[in-house]
């Protein structure tokens, strides 16, 4: 008996030995994770979409066992996308939290993790840009690699695909690193030999937009970017048929404006435009398809949007952190244990994310694609893959 005992104890040591896994039992019953989020107000059509990926992340991490043994719950917290509301949560949620995701938007981001980087919390941001999260490290992890490595590349193969296309214009509106963005874009136009034309500002409490594209027009553009809310985006695209636009594919949609209203509000108006973002419907994998399956289930049968994945991806980077460094939950070693998940996440290899696996490099992530299509009838066309350097 004795001598079976010893074999087992050695079996374990071995097993904890292979997988980096520290020998301190964990000591809660479930994870809890906040996650700051615009639930309501003006964004919340993101915010649904970011708390939905968490909870499907959530509930497919238990399905398989959970995180080190134990449940998790991610708990979502209406910002409403006040920066006030936001420190007053985050102040709350340092005080026993180990980790968190969010906050979410730019406005309370800003406000609010200065409270986590205090407290020495992490904190994942991962809808935001590099040249915000940076800000915060290394309490927090950017999700891309800063603009300049990230938009010059694309805007260009966009403009490289129509040898007409020598007039670009775009549509900015002033609200977070969305300005930033559309500089970036300047760039890559350019390496194309496109001309870049002096830029429409959207007012963020614009509700109508025949002017804009008037004053858009009077400049004879033969290419359009657009960076502003979706939903500005679908009816912009509208006035400028109305006004005789006919080469769809030479309008280009950013990133954050491939989202639920772009679709229900453009209808079959949007149809042949093109739009970057991060995520592929097509890709084919068991755990993309199932992520997949079940978005479209919840959304009115639209595939997954741009940024759909991200919080998902960061539930499942917090549960390899945990399990790889031994974190225990355990409240007296609160402080050591959040410094052991933010260093794991800074430097992370080899991440298996839901679409593609990727680096982390001192906070920034590495080898991520960004991808053009078209769109038809609600359903996305692949037109290229764009693979970053670096």
């Amino acid at each position: 008996m004795k001598k079976m005992m010893a074999v087992g104890v050695l079996v374990t040591m071995l097993f904890a030995a292979s997988t980096g896994i520290a020998q301190d039992k964990v000591v809660v019953t479930e994870w809890q994770i906040p996650f700051l989020n615009c639930l309501t107000g003006p964004l919340a059509s993101h915010g649904s979409m970011y708390q939905w990926s968490t909870n499907q992340a959530a509930a497919d991490i238990n399905k398989a066992g959970g995180i080190a043994g134990k449940p998790v719950r991610v708990i979502g917290v209406d910002t409403a996308n006040d920066p006030q509301k936001g420190t007053v949560e985050m102040a709350r949620i340092v005080k026993e939290s180990l980790v968190a995701l969010g906050p979410v938007p730019e406005p309370v981001i800003m406000a609010a993790m200065p409270i986590a980087v205090e407290n020495q919390m992490l904190s994942i941001t991962g809808t935001t840009s590099y040249e915000y999260a940076s800000k915060f490290f290394p309490w927090s992890v950017a999700w891309f690699p800063p603009y300049p490595k990230r938009f010059p590349p694309l805007a260009k193969a966009w403009a490289q695909e129509f040898s007409d296309m020598k007039q670009v214009i775009q549509f900015v509106e002033p609200y977070g690193p969305w300005p930033m963005m559309a500089d970036a874009h300047v760039a890559g136009l350019k390496e194309a030999g496109a001309n870049v034309l002096k830029p429409i500002e959207v007012p963020s409490d614009a509700v109508t937009f025949g002017p804009l594209v008037v004053k858009a027009l009077e400049q004879k553009p033969d290419g359009i970017i657009f960076a502003c809310n979706a939903e500005k985006i679908a009816k912009m695209i509208k006035e400028l048929k109305s006004r005789g636009w006919k080469k769809m594919d030479h309008l280009l949609v950013f990133s954050s404006g491939d989202d639920a209203p772009l679709y229900t509000v453009g209808g079959e108006d949007i149809n042949g435009i093109q739009v970057y973002n991060y995520v592929n419907p097509d890709t084919d994998s068991p755990r993309w398809n199932a992520f997949k399956s079940a978005f479209m289930k919840d959304h009115n049968g639209m595939p997954p949007f741009s940024l759909s994945t991200n919080y998902y991806d960061a539930l499942f980077m917090i549960k390899e952190a945990i399990e790889k460094t031994g974190v225990t939950g355990d409240p007296s070693k609160l402080k050591e244990e959040r410094k052991k998940i933010a260093d794991y996440c800074a430097n992370v290899k080899k991440f298996q994310g839901l679409m593609f696996n990727w680096d982390m490099k001192d906070g920034v992530p590495t080898n991520k694609p960004l991808y053009i299509f078209e769109i038809q009838g609600g359903k996305k066309k692949l037109v290229k893959e764009i693979k970053l350097a670096g």
